[in-house]
């Protein structure tokens, strides 16, 4: 159904601003309306003159590109539209599942039977992630496939979206890339089973050097086990056979060379991008962490302090150095040492104090004379 249709069987769509600016006039002829329309040219020469900037918005890009905000009509059509009737969110899905129909992406091609927001939207999501699948074919290692299983680590974070379409993985989600990319700096694992129409997730973190041996973190590198639902199953719950567990359970051995976290597999345009979402890399952190014995890490800061003792009299202020130890868990720290030269080495206390005590007794020894004198 094309607009001339729709506007002649909806006569609301055939207002115009005239039309919106005449139902502020009470007269009978809309004679005064002139002035509201001298004053409407008037706005649209400021407009132009000033050439207002256009808005930062990086979630409306679709928004932007079909109606850029470069010229009046467009900006009362964007307010109007997406401030006062629907939601800047509603029409940027519109936008994008506009885009899609055209390209046959939708699975749902008659736009008759779309009667709300949520059908719109959950077309929408399934037609990204064929668009997303299509995309991420090549973007996955692939460790190993036969005609009943697949097994692979995801390489992008489009690709984890793809792959993990239909469960509720968070490393999965739509617009939540922070979780894919922390869990990238260990090892992890979709398995899809085609016979069954199943997936599953393995993941197992892989510790730093100063970490290993440690006690206090040993629970969180154990190897993990989720089902499409995203909670956390044995993995004989999964029905897999040996064989296909034990390539898994190869692939997840960190004592082994071959071992290396996924992101280390990353194309050097999805470690930047990873960057920008948990900043350095594990390696790129270039500070020495120590290793306590009970798993702590142990952060050394030294710092200068100055000793002062209130007295009326002068005395020399020593300068002591002094080791400040802070705990912290063992995971996800950058601990770092401090150090500062002295100017001057310290003054031993055992000097300090011998030349107070001489001051202390020079002082009495000048009140018992003062004492005597004034005595009879």
């Amino acid at each position: 159904m094309g607009i001339k249709r729709l506007k002649k069987e909806n006569q609301f769509l055939n207002m115009s601003i005239g039309d919106m600016l005449a139902k502020f006039d009470t007269s009978k002829t809309k004679k005064y309306s002139q002035f509201l329309v001298k004053m409407f040219n008037e706005r649209i020469e400021e407009w132009n003159k000033n050439n207002l900037p256009e808005l930062e918005t990086s979630r409306r890009d679709s928004i932007e590109k079909a109606i850029p905000n470069n010229s009046l009509e467009n900006n009362l059509v964007r307010s109007l539209i997406c401030d006062s009737l629907f939601s800047w969110g509603n029409m940027l899905r519109f936008v994008e599942f506009t885009e899609l129909m055209e390209k046959g992406l939708v699975k749902e091609n008659d736009i008759s039977k779309y009667d709300s927001w949520e059908m719109l939207e959950i077309q929408l999501f399934e037609a990204k992630n064929r668009e997303m699948f299509k995309k991420s074919k090549k973007e996955i290692h692939k460790i190993f496939e036969d005609e009943n299983y697949m097994i692979f680590k995801p390489l992008t974070y489009i690709a984890s979206c793809s792959y993990g379409y239909q469960t509720k993985w968070c490393t999965a989600m739509i617009n939540e890339p922070n979780y894919f990319y922390n869990h990238s700096k260990g090892i992890l694992i979709y398995l899809i089973d085609k016979k069954e129409n199943k997936k599953f997730a393995f993941y197992k973190s892989v510790p730093e050097p100063y970490e290993l041996d440690s006690e206090f973190s040993h629970e969180n590198y154990v190897f993990k086990t989720y089902n499409q639902e995203d909670k956390q199953i044995d993995t004989i719950q999964t029905g897999l056979p040996m064989n296909i567990l034990q390539i898994i359970m190869m692939e997840c051995d960190t004592k082994s060379p071959t071992t290396v976290p996924n992101y280390k597999l990353f194309s050097d345009d999805e470690k930047n991008i990873m960057r920008e979402y948990i900043g350095k890399l594990p390696e790129e952190y270039e500070e020495p962490r120590i290793r306590m014995g009970d798993g702590d890490v142990i952060m050394e800061e030294t710092v200068e302090m100055e000793e002062t003792v209130e007295m009326e009299v002068p005395i020399r202020r020593p300068t002591a150095i002094f080791t400040v130890e802070r705990r912290a868990p063992a995971l996800n720290l950058q601990p770092r040492t401090v150090r500062r030269t002295q100017e001057s080495p310290p003054q031993p206390h055992e000097y300090v104090i011998s030349e107070l005590t001489e001051e202390l007794t020079r002082r009495i020894n000048d009140l018992r004379n003062d004492l005597q004198d004034e005595l009879p």
